[in-house]
This record gives structure tokens, sequence and C-alpha cells, in this order.
């Protein structure tokens, strides 16, 4: 679902993104081979790809080859590919042509046509293929006149989507008029609640807003609205009095949707329980149980589990009343899941487990597909829980031995113990308290021929200075990554 935008750029563009996307994953060499055969593309076409970037693309990065090594990505310190992807969508027709349908300016296939310089033939090709991605919303495009069609708040939904990735914080009046007033009502609401928004997410509910009114003004007006959550009174009614000089006729459903749509989406404020259906009460006390039995059946700590449980809530009720991708171009859910540190992997590992363990109705049976948002809210939200997966992992059991006996033994391995966090446990030889235990690691500032004797031959004995130095760790941290990768 959320590649469909990708299927609206040409071949060339979309092979040159995918390109870029993984070179820009690791820092290693690729074989020109090798990426030809992950992005299913000719040698050739790789090989045009590198000239063309560093050749023709504005962003300061470089494609260094090597005859023995491939190809290695160089970027700037100040390089996102979130910038790479607006750029993409700026560049892209259909991109282009989404944005002159919510302008509405323009009626006809060939006015469109004129305006974007390009053939009629092409308009119509193009809209093919945004009505693709649009089925994702539950909206289409009318061709006579050109416009979105479907519900009212899809609409609006989309549009904050696309716009959002079309220009992230980059969005500026040339894009949106009077786009500093609805950022400043975005500030006074802040002002007057006890909410606190980052600038990024001031910029986010400002385009939404802006949305919102402009639609409004050109008489697309939610008559009727009920949110599926009650929104709090006092809320509503500073939202109401904030946008009472906006030259706009807003009716009460409108100051509801827009509550509702801040609210649960941004706001991040718990439900009202007493105003909650039954249906969405019973939701919100499974969630609840579900992670209290989640944390007790496998010995997690959840010291929040109201924010996780309101969280979880919110995803739910939100996915339910809008449907479709946050995202145009590229799945930050999955993408942020799959980069993510691999002690996470057993704790993901658990709740897919749990998950596809149930065969009854259940929140959880909804949150099948929605697998990977699931895993990611726990992960973010959950508090504390990178400290008692770190403190659940497997230590590599590192004995050290030093000519300078027990005191320079256990000052090594306090310093080896900073130096690797979570990963090893350090026993001195003087102390002998190692006995019944397997040392995986060997760390001696003595000659190595002597340690060895007594050592397993299986056993990696590493010789370090009396005060190690960068080398040395250098040598122990690869022997660590030498052991996972056989593991």
């Amino acid at each position: 679902m959320i590649v469909a935008m990708r299927l609206l750029i040409d071949s060339s563009s979309l092979r040159r993104l995918e390109l870029m996307e993984l070179l820009n994953s690791s820092d290693e060499w690729w074989t020109i081979e090798e990426i030809a055969l992950r992005l299913k593309c000719s040698v050739r076409s790789i090989k045009a790809d590198i000239y063309y970037y560093n050749t023709f693309t504005s962003h300061s990065i470089k494609l260094i080859t090597s005859n023995h090594r491939g190809v290695k990505l160089i970027l700037p310190v100040d390089f996102q590919m979130e910038s790479f992807y607006q750029q993409i969508l700026a560049e892209n027709i259909n991109s282009q042509i989404i944005e002159c349908l919510y302008q509405e300016k323009m009626d006809s296939i060939e006015e469109y046509a004129e305006h974007l310089f390009i053939s009629t033939s092409s308009i119509i090709r193009s809209i093919k293929h945004i009505d693709l991605f649009l089925r994702n919303y539950k909206l289409t495009v009318q061709k006579s006149p050109m416009r979105i069609i479907g519900t009212e708040k899809q609409i609006r939904y989309f549009y904050g989507v696309f716009f959002w990735g079309k220009y992230g914080s980059k969005i500026d009046e040339t894009v949106f008029l009077k786009l500093n007033v609805v950022n400043r009502i975005i500030r006074m609401l802040e002002e007057k609640t006890t909410i606190v928004l980052s600038p990024i997410m001031e910029d986010k509910l400002t385009i939404c807003l802006h949305i919102c009114f402009e639609r409004i003004s050109k008489g697309y007006i939610l008559l009727q609205y009920t949110a599926p959550v009650a929104v709090n009174n006092i809320l509503l009614e500073i939202i109401e009095d904030l946008i009472k000089d906006v030259p706009l006729n807003i009716p009460k459903p409108e100051i509801e949707f827009l509550g509702f749509y801040f609210t649960n989406r941004y706001l991040d404020t718990a439900p009202q329980l007493n105003q909650l259906s039954q249906e969405l009460l019973t939701l919100f006390q499974r969630i609840g149980q579900a992670l209290t039995a989640f944390s007790e059946k496998n010995s997690f700590i959840l010291p929040n589990k109201e924010v996780v449980q309101c969280s979880i809530f919110q995803y739910m009720v939100y996915k339910k009343e809008f449907q479709g991708p946050d995202s145009v171009m590229v799945n930050r859910v999955e993408n942020s899941l799959v980069n993510i540190d691999k002690i996470y992997q057993p704790f993901m590992k658990l709740v897919i487990s749990e998950v596809e363990g149930l065969t009854d109705s259940g929140w959880m049976i909804e949150m099948r597909e929605e697998i990977n948002e699931l895993l990611y809210l726990l992960i973010i939200q959950w508090e504390g829980l990178t400290a008692q997966l770190l403190q659940m992992q497997k230590k590599t059991s590192v004995l050290v031995i030093s000519q300078f006996g027990k005191a320079h033994e256990l000052f090594l391995a306090d310093i080896l113990k900073s130096y690797f966090p979570n990963e090893l446990t350090c026993f001195s030889l003087a102390e002998k308290n190692f006995q019944n235990l397997e040392i995986e690691m060997v760390v001696t500032d003595t000659k190595l021929d002597a340690v060895q004797k007594n050592i397993p031959k299986e056993v990696p004995v590493i010789g370090i200075e009396y005060m190690p130095n960068e080398r040395n760790w250098h040598t122990i941290r690869s022997v660590l990554i030498d052991r996972k990768k056989s593991q």
C-alpha cells in the first residue's frame, strides 16, 4: 500500500531512488553486480545511474568507485533522505498534477496539459496512475471538472499527508497563502492550553489547519460530523475562540472535526473514558489487559502502561476514521524497524508470537495487518524497555589477566565494561571467581604464550597494553563482532 506513490515515478527515477536508499543503508562498499541483483536491473543501468549522480544531481553527494571494491556513497554530514524524497516529489509530474487538483484553478484535461507543458494523453495516463494511488485513501479523480472526490474528511486527511510529504517544514507562503496567520493560531492554542509542541509539529498542524480553512472557503463544509472519541469541551471552546476572527462561516461540526483531528492525531491527550461508546471503552480496557498480561508473562516492567495504552488506542481509532497511509513516499515505521538495533529483536518476536497465536476476535487480531505499527508504538512508548532488554542480553564472559596483579585486573575490567557497556561480564584471574563459568574471551597485558597454554584453543586470547590504547579497543570490538556473526 505504502509504495503506491512510487509506482507514479518513471522507472529510471525509481531505480535511482532505490539505488540511493540501498547505498545510504550502510557505510559499506557494494559491487555493481550486487546492486544490479538487488535492484533487479542491468549492470549497465547501475553504471549510468552512478554517472547521473556524479554529474547532474543538485545534492552534495558523491559515489566513489573502485575496480576491486565497487561503489560507496559519500555524503555530507547534513544529508537526509527526507530532502531527497521531497526533491523526487517536486520533480514528479503526477505530484504536480495532485497539487493542481488541490488548487482547483483548472477544470479540463486540456487546461492541465497546457499548464504543465505536456500532452493531453500524458495527463490521461497520469490520472489513471493517480487514481490507483488514491484508492488507498478511498478517493478518486473526477475528470469534469478535474477534482479529487470522496468524503470530505478523507480529502483533507490525504492532502495533509501529501503536502507534508512534499514540503515538510519547508512549506511557505508560495505554496499556501496566509500561512503565518494559521501558524499564529496554532501557537495561541499552545498558549491557552497545557499542550507543548515542537516547531516541526507546529508546522505540521499548520498545514492541516490551513487545508481545512481552504476547503471550507471553497464551500466544502462538514455540515455533520461526530467524532468517534468525544473531544474535551474546554479544548473545543478554545478552538472556537481562536478561529472566531477567521473570515469564514465555520459551523459547529467543523469545530468538532478540528478538535478530533488535532487531539487524537497530534496532541496525545487521554480519552475521556466516561464519554466513550461501550464498544470503544471495551477496546480501551482490552488493550490495557493485554499489556498487563504480556508484561507479566514475559517478565517486563511497564511503568507507563496508561501512556502505551492510550497510544495504541488512539492509533486504532484514527486508522478507523481515516483510511490510507500517512506518508506518500516511504514507510517510516517499517524503515525504523528494519534499521533498529538488534537488541529489540527478541522483544519483537515475542509480540509477533503473541499476536499470531490468538485465534479469537479482538483488537490484536485487527492489528495483525498493522503489526509494524504495533511494534513501533510499543518500542518508542514503553518506558525503560531498552534498559530492560540490555539487562536481558547475553553478555560475553571475559577473563582479565594482568602481570600487575588483582588491582590492575579489576581496573582493566572496569575500563572494558565502560567501553563495551551491556556486552561484557569481566572476571579477574586473581580473584578466581570464574571457576564454574565458561570463559569466552581472554584479555591480557602479559605475554600471550604463557597465557595460551592454559586456555582452550577455541577461546580467543587478546593481547593489550597495560594501559590499553585505541588499537586494543578496535581489536576487541572486531572479535566481539565476529563472535556475534558466528552465533
